[in-house]
């Protein structure tokens, strides 16, 4: 069948009228029209009304008839192309919730990225109990998630292991040394606030009730990309992992504290399927990445 006719006829579908058809193509409206009568002439029936006086352009019968075939030939030449696309590169696609994926993983998008003559790359970004049910059903390939729940059908190895501290943002006239700090010093209506997972959740209630005095934090926050928004305010913090108070220690008007009465560690997991076969390629090329990075941590 006619490639550049169908395409063409399909095109004029979908924007009913050859003006627009044609600039969605990059095409002249002459050469789009030529296509269509190459089409109608190769299989031997007229498929769209048109004519002088006809501002939007209508399907014949045999057009109606013609259509659902035309949009199922389309289908089978995508996914032939994506049948040669797996065949030309592999595939890796990888699944993170998404403080993993902006203050942790950058370095090895950066490493994997060497490989993109080689190698597909998906990003997706998910809470950490999609992430199991998407490797579980073959949707990605690995996970990176801070929810530790063994299965037997998954890998699960510790990734990276953090201290949770306190980013805090200064004044304009206020010198803030200390390393560590209490919580009688901290004003809790200046605190944003969040969740970390179960194990942070449970030594939070703790800490803070410890006193007999319950904070309630004012504002809560389920991604750490809205602290920045919200951190504009003198007296402000919040409790994050390291990696993140690096990112904000970069800016000047930001210090870091380190709690006396410490939250558990916030670990990062990497998670693959036990008995998976496909992609095997592209994990291999992950791994190669993570073990670089490793090598430069320890030089």
């Amino acid at each position: 069948m006619n490639k550049l006719g169908v395409e063409a006829f399909l095109a004029i579908v979908r924007h009913k009228g050859l003006t627009d058809a044609a600039k969605s193509l990059f095409l002249s409206q002459s050469t789009l029209s030529h296509r269509l009568s190459q089409l109608e002439k190769e299989i031997g029936v007229k498929l769209i009304e048109r004519g002088r006086g006809i501002r939007e352009l209508s399907l014949t019968q045999g057009g109606e008839e013609f259509l659902p075939l035309a949009r199922k030939w389309e289908e089978l030449i995508e996914e032939t192309y994506r049948i040669e696309s797996r065949a030309k590169y592999s595939t890796l696609s990888i699944g993170a919730v998404d403080s993993i994926h902006s203050f942790i993983l950058p370095p090895v998008y950066k490493e994997l990225n060497k490989y993109s003559s080689q190698l597909n790359i998906k990003i997706r970004t998910h809470q950490s109990i999609e992430l199991f049910w998407l490797l579980e059903n073959g949707e990605i390939d690995v996970a990176f998630t801070l929810l530790e729940q063994p299965m037997p059908s998954m890998i699960m190895t510790e990734f990276s292991r953090e201290k949770m501290v306190i980013i805090y943002r200064k004044g304009k006239e206020q010198q803030i040394d200390n390393h560590y700090i209490s919580k009688s010093e901290l004003d809790f209506s200046k605190q944003l606030f969040i969740e970390w997972g179960s194990s942070f959740r449970s030594w939070y209630e703790h800490w803070i009730k410890k006193d007999a005095v319950y904070r309630q934090p004012t504002i809560r926050l389920d991604t750490v990309n809205l602290l920045s928004i919200f951190m504009d305010q003198p007296g402000h913090w919040a409790i994050v992992p390291m990696s993140i108070a690096d990112y904000f220690l970069k800016k000047e008007s930001f210090s870091i504290f380190y709690l006396e009465d410490s939250p558990p560690d916030r670990v990062c997991y990497k998670i693959e399927h036990r008995y998976s076969t496909n992609r095997i390629e592209g994990l291999r090329i992950l791994d190669e990445c993570l073990k670089e990075l490793e090598k430069d941590k320890d030089q």
